[in-house]
């Protein structure tokens, strides 16, 4: 028999959920360890979202069953209150109560003396460095500073799991950046359990220990950021956590040549359709001799530390390209492309996009 330090923290066992006559989840596991981090990335309308709500108690499920620490905590004929699983959730819409000051937002959810409560408020207000922000109302903070509050009222309670749903969504990029670093490191000081639903690949890679991608109710792939990134399952994956260039063989055996670029494994004896080639994975260089050239510039794209350019290869295929932006590239240069990795799908049956 398991002890509750060898259980799974949360454990979600084969849960499906409609909506009417469509399929939201479709029969989904998922197991998380102590302070592990877990990113659900997946598009808009996929399940992610509805997915923790069902793990916060805030959604029924149609069947499957969700268990915190060995303990079942919802399945189909049952919920246990959000309010008793110890957890704390922040979502895309902070939801702060406007007519509270910032100390009674972050002590709203707490029980007990208020000695202990006042207590708790001050060492959250410290944790998310909002010293000075006790009497303020939400409207006279930034959205970043609400959004640290927020914070602070889920960690209030001392939860072991917190979910976060899209939490920097509301955010201009820049500040996305700089709270999600942030939060990180608040998360992991505070050693506590988390799941991160998002869309937005480098916000998972950045942030999780191990990825589930999500498409149509289903989980596709599931592993570290590098692994997911750099071994898709499938074109849809590939495409959809990074850019990518799909190539048929007959494109990648013009680009290598005779002879096989460094890094580059042999090529396998079956048929392997389509090739993945990351934009960073491209060699270039500068060529003047029409027999050595196989590619001219199309388009170059400033982007600040790096350019993206777009060349088309002699058999009319477009690949796109990522170079340090210092580099002196002209749109119509002749150049010969070489490829230090790629990644052959044996294709299999998938899910479209």
């Amino acid at each position: 028999m398991k002890t509750r330090a060898e259980t799974s923290i949360l454990d979600c066992q084969s849960i499906s959920k409609q909506f009417g006559q469509v399929t939201v989840l479709d029969n989904v596991s998922l197991k998380l360890k102590k302070q592990e981090f877990l990113a659900i990335l997946g598009p808009s309308g996929c399940g992610k979202s509805t997915l923790l709500r069902i793990i916060a108690g805030l959604e029924t499920m149609n069947s499957g069953q969700v268990s915190l620490h060995g303990e079942r905590v919802s399945d189909s004929k049952r919920v246990r209150p959000t309010e008793k699983r110890n957890l704390g959730m922040v979502f895309q819409n902070i939801a702060l109560f406007p007519h509270l000051s910032v100390a009674v937002n972050i002590g709203f959810g707490l029980k007990g003396r208020s000695s202990k409560k006042k207590q708790r408020i001050k060492e959250m207000l410290e944790l998310l460095e909002l010293q000075g922000y006790e009497d303020k109302m939400p409207h006279e903070i930034s959205g970043g500073e609400q959004q640290r509050v927020a914070l602070a009222r889920a960690f209030a309670p001392n939860p072991e799991l917190i979910l976060l749903d899209e939490p920097f969504s509301s955010l201009d990029s820049k500040l996305r950046v700089q709270l999600r670093k942030e939060l990180y490191q608040i998360l992991r000081k505070a050693k506590v359990s988390v799941i991160l639903v998002t869309h937005d690949q480098m916000e998972a890679f950045t942030f999780a220990d191990r990825l589930l991608v999500f498409q149509k109710g289903k989980i596709v792939q599931e592993g570290s950021p590098a692994e997911i990134y750099h071994k898709p399952v499938s074109p849809w994956v590939a495409s959809f956590v990074g850019e990518s260039n799909f190539l048929s063989m007959e494109d990648v055996q013009e680009i290598l040549g005779k002879t096989l670029s460094s890094g580059i494994s042999p090529m396998p004896q079956a048929e392997w359709d389509p090739v993945l080639v990351r934009p960073e994975d491209f060699i270039i260089n500068p060529q003047s001799n029409e027999q050595t050239a196989n590619g001219v510039i199309e388009n170059i794209e400033f982007g600040g530390d790096q350019s993206s350019l777009t060349i088309k290869l002699k058999s009319g295929t477009r690949v796109h390209t990522r170079v340090s932006s210092r580099e002196n590239w002209q749109i119509n240069e002749k150049v010969q492309l070489r490829i230090q990795h790629f990644n052959p799908f044996d294709i299999v049956p998938s899910i479209s996009p």
